[in-house]
């Protein structure tokens, strides 16, 4: 099958326009005929010479963008919608309502790699990485279930920075002037510590917002928690994270889900608060979701967030909602809706 057109951003329609011997000038109107207007057939693009139509049918297809195959919606208004991708891949994303708006939250995989014991995405393991429409599909079928959003998040199912060129190219379209013009600014893309990429967002033209998954503070315990840590030591992951602040003079987001007596002890605050000291961030603080049902605060919950905040750094406690129908953080699992909950610790402390 031919390569999709809504994969490409509109430069990469410029150089295939100019390898088919046709005008790169026309790339924004074959982009606005995709993006904007919703085009179905690259016979009929609006606005679109008939001659440049012909010339893109013969080296591209333009396939329907996928539709949600089913949606759940929560008593707090969360909306939670599946869908089933080509080769049996499922993924989910989630609309959420904010005060006043709504917020889209991604998915990049279906599944994920990163194995992360108290997450429900990484108890499925990778499936795959989604394409750039794939992702888009996904924003499109939450623009039609929101009233007003305005800001999108990669905080699915999936590691983003492992899918980082599909990532990538999603969000290059929908920013782009021609089509949604979706502000690169109001996405913020979520990590587990990439740090190549973390490196490479650092260098790059991308206004979006970086968002880093801590986890535990301490080497030992987060390496239980989460295999990355042999990869990309947290040590090394805020090296990055500092660097990246530094050149681009921006702020972090940096989230630390709360486990209950695994990482929420005093002696995790006093480490944690001495990691990201001087680290221009806001760190969010989230509750444990068991999958398949809603987590509790716990006494320490609050405990831990004013040890921190007495230590000097911005901490606040993230309002997790959708968890009635398994949409809070770390529940996305598509097919495996039944899924009994995960061993917490498959480790003695």
């Amino acid at each position: 099958m031919e390569p999709d057109l809504r994969d490409l951003t509109r430069a990469e329609i410029e150089t295939a326009l100019t390898g088919l011997g046709e005008k790169p000038g026309n790339a924004g109107a074959v982009f606005m005929a995709v993006h904007r207007r919703g085009a179905a057939d690259l016979a009929q693009l609006p606005n679109v010479p008939a001659r440049v139509c012909r010339a893109l049918g013969r080296a591209f297809s333009l396939q329907p963008l996928p539709l949600p195959e089913r949606m759940l919606v929560a008593g707090d208004g969360t909306r939670k919608l599946l869908f089933r991708f080509p080769g049996e891949a499922m993924a989910e994303c989630v609309v959420l309502p904010a005060k006043d708006h709504q917020i889209a939250c991604l998915s990049s995989q279906a599944g994920c790699a990163c194995g992360c014991t108290f997450c429900a995405t990484g108890a499925l393991g990778l499936k795959r990485s989604l394409t750039p429409a794939e992702i888009i599909a996904q924003f499109e079928a939450c623009l039609r279930e929101a009233v007003d959003l305005k800001s999108l998040v990669f905080m699915g199912m999936g590691e983003p920075f492992m899918n980082w060129e599909n990532v990538k190219k999603a969000i290059r379209i929908l920013s782009d002037s021609r089509g949604r013009h979706f502000p690169q600014v109001k996405m913020t893309v979520s990590t587990v510590g990439v740090i190549p990429v973390i490196e490479e967002l650092t260098r790059s033209d991308l206004r979006v917002r970086l968002a880093v998954s801590l986890v535990a503070a301490d080497p030992e315990l987060r390496a239980r928690l989460a295999p990355m840590e042999k990869v990309y030591p947290l040590r090394r992951v805020l090296a990055a994270v500092r660097e990246y602040c530094r050149a681009r003079q921006a702020h972090v987001m940096l989230e630390y889900i709360l486990l209950p007596g695994v990482n929420d002890r005093p002696s995790d605050s006093a480490l944690l608060a001495k990691s990201i000291e001087g680290i221009p961030c806001r760190l969010n603080l989230i509750p444990y979701n068991p999958p398949g049902g809603p987590g509790h605060p716990t006494p320490r919950t609050k405990e831990f967030q004013q040890e921190l905040i007495a230590a000097g750094v911005r901490a606040y406690l993230r309002a997790e909602k959708g968890a009635d129908i398994a949409a809070a953080c770390g529940q996305l699992a598509a097919e495996s809706q039944d899924l009994t909950p995960l061993p917490l610790l498959p480790f003695p402390l």
